[in-house]
């Protein structure tokens, strides 16, 4: 529920918006992603801060600080046409140049409370409460983000259509001080431990489980876990992927009108490619409980390279079941390898900080990427090369990681 909460934060929620914000404060598409970009990288700078706090302070203290500040930026931005043009009065500044400024600090109040300290406090609550079910609590907790951030942009749209783009932002932003702010200060709890438990009390541990016992674990301090190599090797796959898919989400229409295939076309391929998602999540973080994540690891860079392929080869049967396979797995993958991994390779004792480097190389990575097929596209006139892009980063990964990932006993 608390990544959920986080919707209005994350691509798909700003997407709906881009069009509505372009046309009502006359700004650009390449100036709104640059906008994007700028906001979200400034988030991606502070982020590790948060999870830092999140150890110190615990999930319900964290969660909910991030829950006000998220609604407050959204009732912010839902009057964003009105605070430009005040300001242009009283100024005398150019109008684009504040609705710029405004769109920069709008971006990134909801990229760092949404889609960084409300996802990694809630993702993290429940990687803290489960150790040898930890891949099977993430594979359900995967089934209800998926669908939830699937049906997403249809929804928005629904409630866009009902009451308008900006006193949709509004509804949020009250919806998330009066309904979520109190649903997290009852339900969350940070650990067994806070509540006089042991780590999975009472439940069967799963035959087979790789999972090292909680006691016998080595906790590992962010510090020390910057010195292990595979942390580098994870973490560029969770850049690159951030990158790559808040790209194709962001500008999922404008790749498709290259294709020469309508809106309608494009929004539809949300559909099949989160059924694929779903399935590879919930397979891969139930498999995580007794494989090795190197396997994972290596099936993610395989599902990526297929998705960047897709993108450049010509529109046909081929290549769209190229894109939703890859784009499928990897997106499933990607939320294993940003949850399960940091528990399972380092312990739960600093898992807030660690999970937040891992969550400021995702915020960056998603930060560049709009921004960066923007560009290409602005070059070359076609998306094709972000496809070439892509290959060549995801062979970079594979090949580069083989020494150290698969000698790993993880």
């Amino acid at each position: 529920m608390g990544i959920l909460f986080s919707i209005p934060g994350q691509t798909m929620g700003v997407s709906v918006y881009t069009d509505h914000l372009i046309s009502n404060l006359h700004l650009s598409r390449i100036q709104i992603s640059t906008a994007y970009m700028i906001g979200t990288l400034l988030s991606s700078l502070i982020i590790t801060k948060a999870g830092i706090l999140y150890d110190k302070f615990g999930a319900r203290v964290v969660a909910a600080g991030a829950a006000i500040s998220l609604g407050l930026c959204l009732m912010i931005l839902s009057n964003s046409v009105q605070i430009t043009s005040v300001l242009n009065r009283l100024t005398h500044l150019p109008s684009e140049g504040i609705a710029f400024t405004l769109m920069v600090t709008g971006f990134f109040g909801i990229r760092f409370f949404g889609q960084g300290v409300l996802t990694l406090v809630s993702r993290g609550m429940v990687m803290r409460w489960f150790e040898s079910h930890r891949g099977f609590a993430a594979a359900i907790m995967g089934i209800f983000t998926s669908f939830g951030f699937s049906i997403a942009p249809r929804m928005l749209q629904m409630l866009i259509d009902l009451s308008g783009w900006e006193k949709s932002w509004l509804l949020m932003g009250l919806f998330l001080i009066m309904f979520v702010l109190p649903f997290i200060l009852v339900i969350f709890r940070d650990s067994p431990e806070d509540c006089g438990m042991k780590i999975e009390e009472g439940v069967r541990i799963k035959t087979g489980s790789k999972a090292e016992p909680d006691e016998n674990r080595k906790n590992f301090t962010l510090e020390e876990a910057k010195k292990d190599p595979q942390l580098w090797f994870y973490l560029s796959a969770l850049f690159y992927w951030a990158l790559y898919n808040t790209a194709f989400t962001f500008h999922i229409t404008s790749i498709f009108n290259s294709f020469g295939k309508s809106t309608n076309e494009a929004v539809a391929i949300f559909l099949p490619i989160s059924i694929i998602a779903v399935a590879a999540r919930f397979i891969g973080s139930w498999l995580s409980d007794i494989v090795k994540m190197k396997n994972i690891f290596y099936t993610l860079v395989t599902g990526m390279f297929l998705a960047a392929l897709a993108i450049s080869l010509p529109y046909n049967n081929i290549s769209m079941v190229f894109l939703i396979l890859g784009m499928g797995v990897s997106a499933g993958l990607f939320g294993i390898i940003s949850s399960v991994t940091w528990p399972k390779l380092y312990g739960r004792e600093h898992l807030g900080a660690i999970s937040g480097l891992g969550m400021s190389f995702m915020v960056a990575g998603s930060a560049i990427g709009p921004w960066l097929f923007s560009v290409m596209e602005g070059i070359w006139g076609h998306y094709r090369f972000t496809g070439y892009f892509g290959m060549g980063i995801t062979l970079l990964i594979g090949i580069a990681s083989l020494r150290v990932i698969l000698k790993s006993n993880a």
